[in-house]
């Protein structure tokens, strides 16, 4: 099983795109230095920086793969049985409020995606500038990082985060409780091909994890 499950990710890896196939292992490494920052470790560092590209406009129209990740990369959202993904009721809330994008962001639709036990992954379409865009909660709160754009990639993700973590809290009553890291790792869709290839991932993704746990067991 074990020689089964690298050939299998081997050849899933050479499959994919060029540009496709860097942004994923750049990813794998974000994903794994991510399991080893704590909140104690957190807190010694500087100030955190955005990852976002200065220059680029991320209100464009495009398509975005997106991965973001639980707070310390705890298991929140459910497990992995029978290559599936059962849902925590944390996990329903994530996919719930993700689907429901659109609804708040008019000119954004929902590809592709998936809620693992610890992250997400996700393809969003913007398919033309937003003229408007409503928040996923009634409570405006002032941005302290930067200026917020209206229909951007990080507006959306900084409203579906938020709107997530108030849902969780309300409903699991826990006024602390943090659902998600503090940054997302993101890539631009330039062709068909990595649309394809990152779709596949996504898709892919529950049985990877699967072959994984059989992997260590």
């Amino acid at each position: 099983m074990p020689v089964f499950s690298f050939l299998y990710g081997a050849r899933l890896l050479f499959s994919l795109s060029s540009p496709f196939r860097s942004h994923l292992l750049f990813s794998l490494v974000f994903l794994y230095f991510s399991v080893t920052v704590t909140n104690k470790v957190a807190s010694t560092l500087p100030a955190r920086r955005s990852i976002r590209l200065p220059d680029f406009d991320y209100s464009q129209i495009g398509q975005y793969f997106l991965t973001i990740c639980a707070f310390e990369m705890r298991c929140i959202f459910g497990k992995v049985e029978e290559r599936k993904v059962r849902l925590s009721r944390i996990g329903e809330i994530a996919r719930e409020l993700w689907l429901g994008i659109p609804s708040h962001f008019y000119e954004v639709t929902v590809e592709p995606f998936v809620v693992m036990p610890n992250h997400l992954h996700a393809i969003l379409t913007i398919r033309r500038r937003a003229r408007h865009a409503v928040p996923l909660q009634e409570e405006h709160h002032p941005e302290g990082f930067r200026k917020p754009v209206e229909g951007s990639v990080p507006t959306i993700i900084r409203s579906y985060k938020s709107a997530v973590t108030k849902r969780v809290r309300e409903t699991l009553q826990g006024k602390t409780m943090d659902v998600w890291q503090s940054n997302y790792f993101e890539r631009v869709l330039r062709d068909g091909k990595e649309f394809g290839d990152a779709s596949r991932y996504i898709l892919e993704n529950p049985l990877r994890w699967h072959l994984r746990a059989t992997e260590e067991a």
